[in-house]
């Protein structure tokens, strides 16, 4: 298996709070690439450290979650991918940071995903994965990270959801990240 080499890897970061669309917006943007003809993976951070139980110190597995991206990013590379999708909730600069050196190379871009309080919610109960008690939980997390990574997750840029179907976000998702790529891909190659 080739080691990754020192090439530019556009790294995209869709994130934002549960609820949002990060995962349907992705693969959207996922399936747009292929039918360009680019060469994109995608991976839902969350799936990546779904282990247990996880330290007292990383309660949301940010650590093992970065671990397994870097041994991911191997196989990708060796089977030929060239641009990086990644759907999750990206808290601040540092968690940013230790998924981009996960993979040599990579130009992360980091886009946030937003909607109203009464769209996350309805989006929530819609979905049909939590349950009592745990709805309203995930409803309440998804209104206080939404408040929060307006002020510190350092977003390259945000686009907002309430009133756009998936491939209109997905649309405006990439237009907006292949224009912090492009300079860096000139000078690069």
């Amino acid at each position: 298996m080739s080691e990754p080499t020192d090439a530019v890897v556009p790294f995209l970061f869709v994130s934002g709070p549960p609820g949002v669309g990060k995962t349907a917006v992705s693969w959207e943007i996922f399936d747009e690439l292929v039918r360009r003809g680019d060469r994109p993976a995608l991976v839902d951070l969350d799936l990546l450290g779904a282990s247990w139980p996880v330290p007292e110190d990383d309660p949301f597995n940010e650590r093992l979650k970065a671990t397994n991206l870097g041994a991911m990013w191997r196989n990708f590379h060796a089977s030929g991918v060239r641009r990086l999708i990644a759907a999750g909730v990206i808290e601040n600069g540092a968690i940013l940071r230790a998924y981009a050196d996960a993979v040599p190379g990579a130009v992360p871009v980091l886009c946030r995903l937003t909607a109203r309080e009464d769209v996350l919610r309805s989006r929530i109960v819609g979905r049909g994965r939590e349950h009592g008690d745990d709805v309203e939980k995930l409803a309440q997390r998804a209104i206080y990270l939404r408040d929060e990574l307006g002020r510190h997750d350092g977003a390259d840029f945000w686009v907002d959801t309430d009133e756009r179907d998936i491939a209109e976000v997905a649309r405006l998702v990439i237009s907006n990240a292949e224009e912090r790529w492009l300079p860096v891909s000139r000078s690069a190659g």
